[in-house]
Parts: C-alpha cells; structure tokens; sequence
C-alpha cells in the first residue's frame, strides 16, 4: 500500500509498505479522509513523543475491510471514525477514568503506525460507527472536535463569560464555535492572518482582532478588567507567555496548542497568587468521541469552511510545508485519489 513515512526528523517520504494485518481484537479500516494536523507537524520536526519511523495520521475515518476473530459488533463495510489514543484499561489512571494518562498509552499515528496510509489497523475497540448523514470530511474532524469537548470538560464557563482565544487556525476557529454553545456572552479571537480572522467572525466570533502592536488597546476597549477565560489555541510559547496579560482576576486560562516540548515561559508566582487564576491543560481527549460526532450530525459545530484542500497521498511533502508556513488551513488526504 502507499503511505506517508518520516522516516527521520524533518525527512518525509510516500512510497509502498507492506499491507498491514489485525491481530484477533483488531480491524483493518481502508481510510476515506485523513487530516493534517499541528501535532504532526511537531511529529515531523521531532518536537513530540514519536520515534522514527513513523506513517503519521491520527485525525481519520474509513470503512472496515477486515477483522479480527474475536471481533464481533464491527461488520465489513461499517464506516467508522477512530480514537487514536489507545488504553490499557488496567493501570492506576485508566482506573480512575483518566484515561489519556494511561501508562501504556499509545498513539495510532504517534507511537503506532497512522493514517496516511491506505489501510491502518487499530483496535477494534476505539471504532465508532458513523450516522449515514456525516460525511468522510466530517469524520476526519471527530478526533480535533473530541480534543475541543475535553477542553470544555476541564473547563468551567459560566453564563455569560468573556472569552479570549488566541489564534484562529483550524482548532481555533473550532473552540469558537464550541464556546459560543456554551454559555460565553463574548468570543474574542487574536490573530495576524486577516482571512482568518473573517472566517472567525463568519463562525460567530463576538469580535476579531488583527494580533500585533495595538492588539492590547482593542482587547482592553473590549473587556476592561480582562477576560474570564483565555485560551491558547497557537502552541507559540511567546504568545503563551503574553495571553495571561488579559487574563482577569478568578479567571482560567487553558493551554489548548501543542508547544514543543521543551519549549519554556517566563510566570509569576505571585501573580497566580494575587489573581485566583486557574491554570488548566488539555491534553487530547478522553472518551469523548460520542459527544463530538453527535456534535456534528446534529449541525452545531461547522467544519466545511475549515478545510481548505483535500489532496491525495503523494502531495503529502508539499503540503506539510505549506502547512508549517500558515499558508494552509485543515488538509484533508484521500488515499485512494491519485
């Protein structure tokens, strides 16, 4: 089959693998559409928890071509989305519904071969059948979405807060949507690409601000005392670094972008102290793929505006550049298009 492979840091190659076979509690799903995520690119640069090689793609849907013998409630041609995020079920935090910090988690597309790939197999367990009504596109958005909703687990918005976001990329522009359903009276988004910034403001962003010099005097003029809850949605540790500047007292910042992993951020103790401020992190998701395609099927997070090119296999290495360069938003690939 072809496949996308890094074969080392920073080195990205499409070439022929061998098909790939399911253990007894696997499938093999055929991927319709998988999708380019900034986790990737942090994969690619070596900046995450991968060795190489690796075939990345963790964000996917497809048709179920194969099964293992124990598997009984997945038929052949079952479309499905799949959770990446592998579980033990055994150890101290799968025990205490913590999933996503299982000790022996593991990673389709991270730690495990992916989705950029004709075929990928995964266990049976983490296959969601899909409505009739999404389409291949809308299932390759399940997993970013299911990130979203366990941001929005770790956080608390009240009725009526005032919400921050900086960076209005694929993720962003779907935390704006996902807040505005749930309860903020305000839905603010920095960022330095104008088209992103309409597009946020097409999605229901309260108001768009041109991320630069005067950024500070339109997000004073919008929340004087500062915002309840600001997210980082760039994984750029300066950006980190500033977005607790507009952070108001008893609020909560979410880290919700991917920084490299060393990367580090200069914060005050004492201002943690003096402002009641909340520090949450997001990483991935845990069991929350349900709540995410029921999000989808049912029309209240939009996902079509955010893809802007769909692409087969082999267009993978000029892709990812586009992408690290902020020329792109969401890519899809379709392995079966030539």
């Amino acid at each position: 089959m072809r496949a996308v492979v890094f074969p080392a840091p920073e080195t990205v190659v499409v070439e022929n693998v061998p098909d790939p076979a399911c253990k007894p509690d696997e499938v093999v799903v055929q991927v319709a559409t998988s999708g380019l995520c900034g986790t990737d690119l942090h994969i690619y640069r070596n900046e995450y928890m991968s060795e190489f090689p690796i075939i990345p793609g963790h964000e996917f849907g497809g048709v179920v071509v194969e099964v293992g013998r124990e598997v009984t409630d997945l038929p052949l041609g079952q479309r499905v989305a799949v959770d990446p995020n592998l579980y033990c079920g055994r150890c101290y935090f799968c025990r205490n519904q913590q999933n996503n910090h299982c000790l022996n988690w593991e990673g389709v597309g991270i730690t495990r071969p992916g989705a950029f790939a004709e075929y990928v197999t995964v266990p049976a367990q983490a296959c969601y059948p899909l409505p009739e009504q999404l389409s291949d596109a809308q299932a390759a958005f399940v997993e970013p979405l299911s990130c979203v909703v366990h941001a929005l687990n770790r956080l608390r918005i009240w009725p009526g807060d005032e919400v921050l976001i900086f960076g209005a990329g694929p993720m962003g522009l779907v935390l704006v949507q996902a807040l505005q359903h749930s309860g903020a009276s305000k839905v603010v988004v920095v960022e330095k690409q104008p088209e992103r910034l309409a597009l946020a403001s097409e999605l229901g962003a309260t108001a768009a601000v041109m991320a630069g010099a005067n950024q500070t005097e339109s997000l004073r003029e919008l929340a004087p005392y500062g915002f309840a809850v600001v997210v980082d949605a760039t994984g750029v540790p300066q950006v980190v670094e500033q977005a607790f500047d507009y952070l108001k007292p008893r609020g909560q910042y979410l880290q919700f972008g991917v920084t490299p992993k060393h990367a580090t951020v200069k914060l005050k103790p004492y201002d943690i102290f003096l402002h009641d401020w909340t520090i949450i992190g997001s990483f991935a998701l845990c069991y929350t793929f349900q709540p995410a395609i029921e999000w989808l099927a049912q029309g209240v997070i939009d996902v079509t505006p955010l893809i802007s090119h769909t692409l087969p296999l082999n267009e993978f290495p000029a892709a990812i550049q586009s992408f690290a360069d902020g020329k792109t938003l969401k890519v899809h690939f379709q392995p079966s298009r030539l």
